[in-house]
């Protein structure tokens, strides 16, 4: 009867170390699936990037709704919506920051020790300059400062998602957001 609940018992842990080692290898390979999806559309230019907090110059934070705050790059057009909280040097209040503009400038720099894409751009649109510095994590995870003339810095928190090149009309990236 011993013998039977040992090898009962033996048979149990043998079976789930298994199926944990199974589970182990599985995530390892989402992983680096996820990176490889993050490194192909951070070099190729073609991300959405969700915003769901924004970090005010006075130290306080605001959680975000990250289908109404994004990011988009998409080649050389870049599409931002996003709330603003924070000084405006100009005669109205600035509340959001809504725009479609051109790249003018699209500076990448990869670290690899550290995982990481630092990447520098300037959106013009009109007599509108603005200046966005992104470091994007492997993982997706990533931070954003803007910085122009008429308002206070900013700074915003978020997630990367891909955008492929079958889902490159307006239609399916509304669809995304």
């Amino acid at each position: 009867m011993k013998n039977l609940v040992f090898v009962l018992i033996a048979g149990i842990f043998i079976t789930s170390c298994t199926a944990s080692k199974e589970n182990s290898t599985a995530k390892v390979d989402k992983k680096a699936a996820e990176k490889e999806m993050v490194k192909r559309a951070v070099e190729a230019r073609q991300y959405i990037i969700r915003m769901d907090k924004i970090y005010m110059q006075g130290g306080g934070t605001t959680e975000l709704v990250p289908k109404s705050n994004f990011f988009i790059m998409n080649g050389e057009i870049a599409s931002v919506s996003l709330a603003y909280v924070g000084k405006s040097y100009f005669i109205r209040p600035i509340t959001g920051i809504n725009f479609n503009g051109q790249t003018v400038r699209y500076d990448m720099q990869s670290n690899s020790e550290k995982g990481t894409y630092e990447i520098q751009v300037e959106i013009v649109k009109g007599g509108d300059k603005f200046n966005f510095y992104l470091t994007i994590g492997t993982s997706g995870y990533c931070s954003i400062s803007l910085n122009n003339p008429y308002i206070q810095s900013v700074s915003y928190r978020g997630t990367l998602v891909p955008i492929s090149q079958t889902e490159n009309s307006p239609a399916v990236m509304k669809e995304k957001l």
